[in-house]
């Protein structure tokens, strides 16, 4: 990288620093400390498929993922062994999704939104 590119990142990252004292416009918690993940930073996982086949693309975290998923399907009572799911990358990605399937499901449903939302 070169001294510029640096530097840009440099001042990027001392103004979010800044800012992350006095964000309180969004719903998540920044003091959590990430320091036990840091080393997988360098691998490139990806988890793109379903998460209850396997993968062909070895640097997954797939064995996790269903984890993640047994225990809500625990807390929620689902069937044992006849539930599915994923691990979505945020809010948005899971409403995208339950509207996708709410379409699939019932395609004569109505959604309700407003210019608000």
């Amino acid at each position: 990288m070169n001294a510029k590119d640096e530097k840009r990142l440099e001042d990027f990252y001392k103004c979010l620093v800044k800012e992350e004292k006095t964000f309180v416009g969004y719903p998540v918690n920044s003091t959590f400390d990430y320091s036990e993940l840091f080393n997988f930073l360098s691998i490139p996982l990806n988890n793109v498929g379903d998460p209850f086949c396997s993968s062909y693309y070895g640097l997954d975290s797939r064995e996790f993922e269903r984890e993640v998923l047994g225990w809500f399907a625990e807390l929620y009572n689902a069937p044992k062994e006849n539930y599915w799911g994923y691990v979505t990358n945020g809010g948005t990605e899971g409403n995208l999704y339950g509207l996708y399937l709410a379409r699939e499901l019932y395609p004569k449903g109505v959604v309700y939104y407003s210019q608000d939302t």
